[in-house]
């Protein structure tokens, strides 16, 4: 069934509100996979923060102007589909290319990640391959707490070697008063 052109429009406003808040994109090929596959790819893609859309070229490509994702207008070629994310690329990078191993038909095309960086196939696997938002932010955490850490160890010392002394002392008073 046909979109008229006032339909049409309000859909391609639409996406153009979400590629606005988005940073981060990737494009596949999809031809040749099940229904099933795809609502469990969605699913996947949803649960890491991200949307997963099938969007007719045309109107992809007049969603895309104006928005962060533009650079990427080029590459809606053949069979596109796009999931897009305003938060951690490397989550859906993940999703994207787990699922492609379990499912070949799913075929990465390219990406862009913060609006600036154009990924191709392999750009996109190596981003997969890095350590997640949650990740970094727990490494960063410790490397902020450990110079703290070491502060309290070395303020504590001073008086640990004094308790010891005294303690010390008073084993050998004790020892000699027996």
């Amino acid at each position: 069934m046909a979109l008229k052109r006032h339909e049409k429009e309000t859909f391609v406003d639409a996406l153009r509100g979400d590629f606005a808040k988005s940073q981060h994109a990737i494009l596949v090929d999809f031809r040749g996979i099940t229904v099933p596959a795809v609502t469990e790819f969605r699913r996947k893609i949803r649960m890491s923060g991200g949307h997963y859309k099938v969007i007719k070229n045309t109107l992809a490509v007049r969603a895309l102007e104006g928005t962060p994702l533009a650079k990427l207008k080029d590459k809606f070629v053949e069979t596109t589909a796009i999931a897009y994310c305003d938060s951690d690329p490397v989550a859906l990078a993940k999703v994207v290319v787990d699922f492609s191993k379990d499912h070949p038909q799913i075929v990465v095309k390219s990406g862009l990640v913060s609006g600036t960086e154009m990924l191709d196939a392999n750009g996109v696997k190596a981003l997969s391959t890095m350590p997640g938002l949650p990740e970094l932010r727990s490494k960063l955490l410790g490397v902020l707490q450990a110079p703290a850490a070491k502060l309290v160890r070395l303020l504590n010392t001073p008086a640990q070697q004094m308790v010891r002394v005294l303690k010390a002392h008073e084993e050998k008073g004790a020892g000699a008063q027996s």
